[in-house]
């Protein structure tokens, strides 16, 4: 990935304003530190949007959708297609909105319908439908409005993704908990997006016209028989375990990659509490009782924090009773056990977060492993 990544960072230099024709084309490159994650480009004109975005993560993915409007901007019908290279279709969904209801038909026949009222169909990052959305609030002269959405994929429930612009040419929308910022042109068109405040950290440009098919035979692909994994492949999952004295040690996390990032920068990669992994919240499960550090924790299963000083002179483990939550989903008041981690430098560094549980007989330890940092914790039979 990383080679072509370096002709994105060559052609992102050659960013073209979208003209005031009849036919609007924007291409973009999303990255997540030095690794390329995808493609999209897009043609709008005044009754449609026609554009491609292709995922490179566990397998090359195309999404191939169709916006119709109507002639005051809003959306008539939405179509989107997921498809191989080889053009196997692994998932379609064909949305039209008919006055205040959007009927909803997928590639196996099935029909569902809701009383939505008007709404703009979303389908993840997807930059076609977001330009759509924000260059019309952009048409407003609004510095905030709510834009009534509803995901490609359900569930088919009307929602609102609120617009805010600031500083001329900066806008933010989304989850306001997690919001996406970009860049905008005087129409609102985006000419780039920052996913930085949430936990996904992509970056995505508007770059140059590029043709796509031959961008993409630089990439890995994977046979259609091989389901492609999607954003768990980013950090894949994976599980430690071992026994020390008579306590049965499972761990279970996610393993993200430093992809050229200062990872240990301001906390974790910005945060002062983290997941101590990615994705879903790292899992930890002793069958009996432990001596963590100096204190007891009792058997059970529990989730797994790392706090972190801002100047990254400290570092804390966190033990929390709530189990099977999403990473961002932390209750202080469920923490049972915080623990001091010892830091220490290695000199081979680690590439992907990995997790190593360490016994010799009724004593061990927990080893924590990133980049150059080792994070590290005794632990004991009870």
């Amino acid at each position: 990935m990383r080679n072509v990544h370096k002709i994105i960072l060559i052609i992102a230099g050659l960013v073209s304003a979208i003209s005031p024709g009849a036919a609007q084309r924007a291409s973009f490159v999303s990255t997540l530190g030095k690794d390329t994650l995808s493609f999209e480009q897009f043609e709008r004109t005044r009754d449609s949007i026609v554009g491609d975005w292709v995922s490179l993560y566990g397998g090359i993915m195309v999404h191939h959708y169709v916006i119709q409007l109507r002639p005051d901007g809003s959306v008539r019908r939405y179509q989107l297609t997921l498809h191989r290279l080889s053009g196997h279709v692994d998932g379609s969904v064909d949305m039209q909105l008919e006055g205040d209801t959007a009927v909803v038909r997928d590639n196996r026949g099935e029909e569902q319908r809701a009383a939505v009222g008007a709404v703009f169909p979303t389908f993840t990052t997807s930059m076609g439908p977001l330009d759509l959305i924000v260059s019309r609030a952009r048409a407003t002269h609004a510095d905030s409005s709510l834009t009534p959405t509803m995901s490609a994929f359900g569930p088919y429930r009307r929602g609102t993704m609120p617009v805010v612009f600031f500083s001329g040419d900066s806008v933010r929308f989304g989850n306001p908990q997690t919001p996406l910022y970009a860049r905008v042109d005087a129409d609102g068109h985006l000419l780039g997006m920052t996913a930085r405040a949430t936990t996904t950290r992509t970056e995505v440009r508007r770059v140059a016209p590029f043709d796509l098919a031959s961008t993409l035979a630089h990439f890995p692909n994977i046979p259609d028989s091989v389901r492609i994994v999607g954003v768990p492949a980013i950090s894949p999952r994976d599980t430690v375990r071992a026994t020390i004295g008579d306590a049965a040690i499972t761990i279970d996390y996610g393993r993200p990659a430093v992809r050229g990032r200062a990872v240990f920068s301001r906390g974790v990669l910005g945060d002062t509490l983290w997941r101590t992994g990615a994705n879903a919240a790292t899992q930890f499960v002793t069958t009996r009782d432990l001596i963590v550090g100096r204190d007891t924790l009792r058997a059970g299963a529990y989730s797994v924090w790392t706090s972190v000083s801002p100047d990254n002179s400290r570092y804390v483990l966190v033990f929390n009773s709530q189990t099977g939550q999403w990473g961002t989903e932390h209750h202080a008041d469920r923490d049972v056990l915080r623990v001091p981690l010892s830091n220490e430098r290695m000199s081979e560094p680690v590439e992907r977060f990995r997790i190593r549980l360490l016994s010799n007989g009724s004593t061990g330890g927990l080893r924590l492993e990133w980049a150059t940092t080792a994070l590290t914790l005794p632990l004991a039979a009870r």
